[in-house]
């Protein structure tokens, strides 16, 4: 793996501020989707009693340190990191389709399997049953011993080989010569 290319690429597409603020939003919205898929039934409550914002940011915080009290200092930096992840390699993304007009294919299509398997094991897994219920396997997700570590660890390694393949493409279009 070529990191001065990563590093290079990165540098081209967070020059431009845009990207930058849009990288800190869409982590910040994909952390708030882990923590709400893992408080469901609390934040519906809490939007149900029609309570202040105010309320809405206590629980959204109290539900993070639950996930942290709940699954520990790993997976819990295993969530920050998918999420810083995702809007890095997102961020990416829009700038590739900008520039080149083409979504990239398969590279991109990982990407968001890094994303999704992120989601999985953002939490214990009696909390991740909320999303695992989709697919049909909530209860599966209680056999793991290292608490989601297995699906989280993965969906970093997707993520990393995604944003190095769009890097990759975006050195090698044409558009992007240092």
């Amino acid at each position: 793996m070529n990191v001065s290319m990563m590093k290079s690429a990165l540098q081209i597409v967070f020059r431009n501020p845009v990207y930058v603020i849009s990288s800190i939003l869409i982590s910040s919205f994909i952390f708030f989707i882990f923590v709400l898929a893992n408080n469901f039934s609390t934040f519906v409550t809490v939007i149900g009693l029609n309570a202040s914002p105010k309320l809405l940011l206590d629980v959204t915080t109290n539900g993070a340190s639950n996930i942290l009290y709940a699954a520990g200092a790993a997976l819990f930096s295993s969530i920050i990191a998918v999420s810083i992840l995702s809007g890095i390699t997102i961020s990416m993304i829009i700038y590739q389709l900008r520039i080149t007009r083409s979504l990239g294919g398969k590279k991109n299509l990982a990407g968001f399997g890094g994303i999704f398997g992120g989601a999985f094991s953002s939490a214990c897994s009696a909390c991740s049953t909320t999303l695992a219920s989709i697919f049909g396997v909530a209860g599966g997700l209680a056999i793991f011993p290292l608490k989601g570590l297995e699906i989280s660890l993965p969906s970093i390694g997707i993520l990393v080989a995604s944003m190095y393949f769009i890097s990759k493409g975006l050195m090698t279009s044409g558009r992007c010569k240092i």
